[in-house]
């Protein structure tokens, strides 16, 4: 008897989880870009609560100044925006990008890509560098532009992330703005 009951409990179990999987798949038949978000999402698994040290530059129209941050404490939220807007994963995407994936014997690296074929797509590049044994994500590289703002966006895991905003004005100064956070 006990065994039954332990059987028909193994049985509910996983019965329950194979409905919960199935609520939470999402269809990916057609293929999509690569995701900037679930890389994210990986670092932050990977890296995130690690009591890293930033050194934070900004240069703002040639005037630098920087600081010290906590990676426990500083607002994430904010820095990885611009990343996130830049994701070219949604299927919506797919047939907007040229692709091309080329190896760079001198570093090692293989280089994946994305290059946006309408002009209006705010990501117009994206290249993703990475170790060619064993694939591991060495930097990510973005171009985006929107309404005359342009941004280049880089980021090297666990070494740098860089944010550049580029804006001209037809009234006023030109916006030359570069944030970067350099682990320590």
């Amino acid at each position: 008897m006990n065994r039954l009951f332990l059987i028909a409990i193994t049985f509910f179990l996983f019965a329950s989880c194979k409905k919960e999987n199935d609520k939470n798949t999402i269809d990916t038949s057609g293929g999509t870009y690569f995701s900037i978000t679930q890389f994210a999402m990986d670092q932050f698994r990977t890296f995130g609560g690690q009591p890293y040290s930033l050194q934070k530059v900004v240069t703002l129209n040639g005037k630098v100044d920087s600081s010290f941050e906590s990676a426990l404490t500083m607002d994430w939220a904010a820095v990885i925006k611009p990343f996130l807007e830049s994701d070219i994963s949604d299927k919506k995407y797919l047939d907007q990008y040229n692709f091309s994936m080329f190896e760079d014997n001198a570093t090692d690296t293989r280089n994946f890509f994305y290059e946006s074929k309408d002009p209006k797509l705010f990501t117009k590049k994206l290249q993703i560098s990475s170790d060619a044994i064993n694939n591991k994500i060495q930097s990510i590289y973005i171009e985006t532009e929107k309404n005359g703002k342009v941004q280049k966006l880089f980021y090297a895991p666990v070494k740098l992330i860089q944010i550049q905003e580029f804006e001209s004005s037809l009234l006023g100064k030109d916006k030359d703005l570069k944030v970067e956070y350099y682990f320590m």
